[in-house]
């Protein structure tokens, strides 16, 4: 899979070997991962001859290397200074960097930066450590948006207020505590400060669409894709939401038209996006907003709205979709509108030709498969590149695991799809959510904080966790809200589907949650009951012994359970070798 040669070109690369690159350069050092990856695809691109690549941009942008983070952390006192100060919430930590101030030398070209770009802005983490192969940092440092607005000194200091305040992220307990688990030691921080994609629409500020892109598909749905087909993961909006377990159109590369959720309008319509993400100019905040309430504003702003967007409507014990425009009329309570993207494919080919080109590209370049996230406006075909970093896949050969001879052997669990290999024996214990319980009980956040107790009494022993819906959503109602730091122990995450209930499992390939999944080498299953190929054993469940939970949903199994999952058959099975008795040592 990885091209050690051009591996160790793409690693070498300094970024102020490029004359164009050079003047969005501040100070000296690395200016981190993020940065580095994201002016390497950059060069690529612009250098490919090919003409739909040379057109991808990316924002207006300036780098801060990490010399200026060494300065700052010596007018503090140095890091044993700022590791002394380390807590529980990092509150100290950003005090004391908040105290200083940036040297005087990056002020001004600072300034210069921000009296051409008056649009928001995105202040982000990027870095040393960042830029690896397996280690992503998903959500662990911060990268955050400022309005952009007020006399120009007032944007340069809240500028250089966010960049302190990431700077003070290197030292809170998150960031250290992951840095500990993988022993990677120190780190330190470049800076990007970049215009945020989009454009204003009426009070909103979004791009049309964001996503996540990439190269490899080691989580395929169906047989009928390969691995090397590629994938994209995105939303209206900003694509925050594309980076969280919630509602985002997938689609394979090589065949638009494959669906996760399948071809039935009403699974369609069940994991479709409803409310995208954008920035309110009138409070200044990052809004949530919903499609079914706004969609006759937005076609104001996108006449093409039914290019993204579909109309549900219940007909008896069936739906069906239709398209979207000023003469839609919504017949009842139980009819919607929410974003499909039906027609996407077929109205914004160049897109797809772009990224079918695009992808393959940087995993050449790189010498390893790639990731990026992006944003893109359909009605000018423009694409702008926002992230590019090289893709962890994992640390099992693709093709090296087979499910053996299940003969005589309890199966309560079997998945038919967005599997990869991958082999665990022996795991003494199985967590387990009862979706009955679950849903009948609004303490959803109590389960979480079980499931985390539940995580620390482990010591070193393994568990699987089997939860009903999304584990690690951000919304309690689509699965359990349970962060990744309290499933350090966890092997294995089986998720199961239950339509009567509402949860379904959804290929959230690309988003934080994932990335941590991939790097901790955690196996997932997705199971749906009731469908053909998947097995969800509820009498075992019930039947065999366990011990209660600190939750009444949770259950603790206590013997022998092994996975087996096979990648290329798109196939895995949780095996119950023994359970042992509650009262057995």
């Amino acid at each position: 899979m990885q091209d050690q040669e051009t591996l160790e070109r793409y690693f070498s690369w300094d970024p102020r070997d490029n004359e164009d690159f050079r003047p969005m350069i501040i100070g000296t050092g690395s200016i981190g991962g993020k940065g580095r990856s994201l002016l390497y695809a950059a060069r690529r691109l612009w250098s490919s001859g090919n003409e739909l690549l040379a057109s991808v941009r990316i924002p207006p942008s300036m780098f801060i290397g990490t010399d200026v983070f060494l300065q700052v952390m010596e007018s503090i006192g140095g890091q044993d200074r700022v590791k002394s100060l380390i807590g529980d919430d990092g509150t100290a930590v950003e005090a004391a960097f908040l105290s200083t101030r940036l040297p005087d030398y990056v002020i001004p070209p600072l300034r210069d930066f921000l009296s051409r770009v008056e649009d928001p802005v995105v202040v982000r983490s990027s870095s040393v450590l960042e830029d690896s192969i397996k280690h992503s940092f998903a959500g662990k440092y911060r990268s955050t948006f400022l309005m952009n607005r007020g006399s120009l000194e007032e944007r340069v200091r809240r500028v250089e207020e966010e960049i302190l305040r990431i700077y003070a992220r290197t030292y809170f307990p998150t960031a250290v505590s992951y840095r500990k688990k993988h022993q990677l030691g120190d780190d330190l921080m470049g800076i990007i400060v970049m215009r945020m994609s989009g454009r204003w629409r009426g009070r909103y500020y979004y791009p049309t669409t964001g996503g996540v892109g990439y190269s490899r598909n080691v989580r395929r749905w169906t047989t009928r894709i390969r691995m090397e087909d590629g994938i994209l993961r995105f939303v209206f909006g900003l694509g925050t939401m594309s980076t969280k377990r919630g509602y985002a159109r997938t689609f394979s590369l090589t065949n638009p038209a494959l669906r996760p959720e399948g071809s039935n309008p009403y699974k369609i319509m069940k994991h479709a996006q409803e409310k995208f993400q954008a920035i309110d100019g009138t409070t200044e905040e990052l809004v949530t907003l919903d499609v079914k309430t706004l969609w006759r504003e937005l076609l104001r702003w996108h006449p093409n709205l039914g290019t993204f967007a579909q109309l549900y409507t219940v007909d008896g014990d069936t739906g069906y979709f239709s398209s979207v425009d000023y003469s839609t009329e919504i017949p009842n309570a139980y009819s919607k509108i929410c974003f499909t993207f039906e027609d996407f494919p077929k109205k914004c080919r160049r897109f797809f030709d772009r990224m079918r080109a695009l992808l393959p590209l940087l995993e050449q370049s790189m010498g390893v498969p790639a990731d990026i996230e992006y944003a893109y406006e359909p009605t000018e075909d423009q694409l702008e590149l926002l992230q590019s970093r090289p893709l962890w896949i994992g640390g099992v050969a693709v093709g090296s695991a087979k499910i053996p001879d299940l003969t005589g052997r309890k199966v309560i669990l079997m998945a038919d799809r967005m599997v990869t290999d991958g082999v665990l024996e022996d795991i003494p214990y199985l967590v387990y959510v009862d979706y009955r319980i679950y849903s009948s009980d609004p303490d959803f956040h109590s389960v979480a904080r079980g499931i985390g107790y539940i995580n620390q009494s482990m010591g070193d022993q393994r568990y699987v966790l089997v939860a009903p819906g999304r584990v690690g959503s951000s919304n309690p109602e689509l699965g359990v809200p349970v962060q990744y730091n309290e499933l350090t122990q966890c092997a294995c995450i089986v998720e199961l589907g239950i339509p009567k209930s509402g949860h379904m499992p959804e290929l959230s390939y690309g988003t934080h949650f994932f990335s941590d999944l991939e790097t901790d080498n955690v196996m997932y299953l997705p199971v749906y009951d009731g469908e053909t190929g998947n097995l969800f054993d509820q009498d075992w469940f019930d039947s065999a012994p366990f011990v209660q939970g600190p939750h009444m949903a949770i259950r603790i199994y206590r013997g022998s359970f092994s996975v087996y999952s096979d990648g290329t058959e798109n196939r895995g099975v949780v095996v119950a070798n023994r359970v042992n008795p509650p009262c057995e040592d």
